[in-house]
């Protein structure tokens, strides 16, 4: 048999994921709102997963370029074990369950309090006494910066009290919509747009040379698999280094490094499709060395080779791991029971 155009052999890192779906990261400009891209295979009916339910709204068209998506998430079990791939931002409160997410040697708690990161560089696994129940936002780079004014690399890996970078008001504010929330007198859709209401007044202006940066950067993450890094630099108005440093400032990551955590995750998604097309096959060839190298990359970034994905029992990070983005202005999603 073949997968992504190398010759396997039958065995556990030869056939890959049966996910339903993959999607790949990418932009719609100038708003630089991430979007479903896979011209290669047309999306097909998804895979709903009994245990939970994880709902996606559109923001507002004006803060499209700052917030990707507003998310509710429940999950009714009891001891609750899985993967976050961390590939994009949030900032999320957890009205119901509590636990831990573990980031190599360190463990953060998770509980109501708001939480906020830039994005993770490996997927990270957690433990959670349910039932779970989660809402928030998913940042764009640019919002990021505009919400949290921070460099995004001095908070990889890591869940920090929102307190501590927006603000005691958002301690105030979660306080008060948790109450809400558990007294059922307020939806998960309308916590969502209560953060919205909050986070609006805060975002500050990010110099524009910056901002356009952020705009390329993303560009160029969606233009293949494996883009060209001088490509990219010969695009931008700043020297090699600036660039550099300033990539790593808003994305939390250089910019080689950047590009493959997303190949791997990207060729993940392209994997996960039960149909893969010749043609999203040869991408994939042309992004790695050989299929050994493919395997390695997914498992490094994903935690999992590509079979194992298909085998492990965590079903809310092959979820988020297929469904980083909304597909469309007006799109609602429930994804789950």
């Amino acid at each position: 048999m073949t997968t992504a155009g190398y010759r396997t052999r039958e065995g556990p890192d030869a056939r890959g994921s049966a996910a339903p779906e993959a999607e790949v990261l990418g932009t719609d400009r100038p708003t630089g709102r991430t979007r479903s891209t896979n011209p290669s295979q047309p999306a097909s009916p998804r895979q709903h997963d009994p245990r939970f339910t994880l709902n996606y709204f559109d923001p507002p068209a004006d803060l499209q370029r700052h917030i990707l998506a507003l998310f509710h998430f429940e999950w009714n079990e009891r001891d609750i074990v899985d993967r976050h791939p961390g590939a994009l931002g949030q900032l999320f409160v957890t009205p119901h369950g509590s636990g831990s997410i573990t980031f190599g040697d360190r463990r953060d708690i998770v509980d109501a309090s708001p939480v906020v990161y830039p994005g993770f560089r490996l997927a990270a696994p957690f433990r959670i006494q349910g039932p779970w129940h989660a809402f928030g936002v998913s940042l764009s780079p640019l919002g990021w910066a505009a919400l949290v004014g921070c460099p995004a690399h001095r908070f990889l890996d890591r869940f920090t009290r929102a307190s501590e970078l927006i603000g005691p008001e958002i301690d105030q504010l979660a306080a008060s919509l948790v109450r809400q929330y558990r007294s059922g007198e307020l939806s998960g859709e309308g916590a969502c747009e209560a953060l919205i209401r909050f986070i609006r007044p805060r975002l500050k202006a990010v110099p524009p040379p910056h901002e356009q940066l952020i705009e390329q950067t993303l560009a160029w993450l969606g233009s293949s698999l494996n883009p060209d890094l001088d490509r990219l630099f010969d695009q931008l108005a700043f020297s090699r280094r600036q660039a550099e440093r300033l990539i790593t400032q808003y994305f939390g990551l250089p910019p080689a490094a950047l590009a493959r955590k997303m190949r791997a995750v990207r060729a993940a998604e392209l994997l996960a499709h039960p149909e893969l097309s010749d043609e999203g096959a040869a991408e994939i060839a042309e992004a790695f060395h050989d299929q050994p190298h493919m395997i390695r990359e997914i498992r490094r970034y994903c935690g999992y080779t590509p079979s194992q994905m298909r085998k492990a029992d965590e079903p809310l990070f092959q979820t988020m791991l297929r469904m980083q983005n909304l597909e469309k202005p007006g799109s609602f999603r429930v994804i789950g029971r």
